[in-house]
């Protein structure tokens, strides 16, 4: 599973479908993944902030690919930080129309005083838990975390949802999780600082 629909369900309620994080720290952390998946796809590169592409081929996923369609065509501004606020901004509602695509979650329609409300529901729970169940399963263990589960738990810590997934996580919990987040390219750490940076600017003005 790509690493913004693991990031997605982890970050919803599997029971009902809700939203269990806050909405800007959750589009922040899905546009993080978004990028994240380009970068370990081969077809981003950072360095200082600045995005660059590579030429390798480009993903066949349709989101993954419209992404890089539009970094293509916007060749005077690659700033990691912009394009990370810029696709945050209905992240959630694009990558919840990939899991449906791919029939993982369905919408369901309920009427709300004088609108429609859409929330989508897992087709299969046991998969919408896994990526939580996984990452929580791993860490735990102490087992060791590929590039993608790493960066997933990154994305978890960075957005504040730690305590979500590692309820009786300790010391020797972070530890794990900050060495994984240590042993990625520097291309994703920088992801990370620059989300992380993001969602606490979010944080401190909400208004903005």
């Amino acid at each position: 599973m790509p690493l913004a629909d693991d990031f997605y369900f982890i970050v919803h309620d599997v029971g009902n479908g809700r939203l269990r994080l806050n909405a800007r720290a959750a589009g922040l952390g899905l546009a993080g993944a978004l990028v994240g998946e380009l970068i370990l796809n081969k077809n981003l590169h950072v360095a200082s902030g600045t995005l660059s592409l590579t030429g390798a081929d480009p993903p066949d996923d349709d989101l993954g690919y419209r992404i890089l369609r539009q970094l293509s065509a916007d060749q005077h501004n690659r700033s990691l930080r912009t394009w990370l606020a810029y696709l945050s901004q209905g992240a959630v509602e694009r990558v919840a129309v990939r899991l449906t695509r791919a029939g993982q979650i369905e919408p369901e329609t309920s009427r709300r005083l004088w609108r429609n409300s859409v929330r989508y529901l897992p087709v299969d729970p046991k998969v919408a838990a896994w990526p939580t169940d996984r990452l929580y399963g791993k860490v735990d263990r102490g087992d060791p975390l590929d590039f993608g589960d790493a960066m997933l738990a990154g994305l978890v810590a960075v957005t504040g949802f730690t305590k979500q997934v590692w309820w009786d996580g300790d010391a020797v919990t972070m530890r794990h999780i900050a060495a994984a987040v240590g042993s990625l390219p520097m291309s994703l750490r920088e992801v990370l600082a620059h989300t992380e940076a993001a969602v606490g600017d979010a944080t401190l003005s909400p208004h903005r």
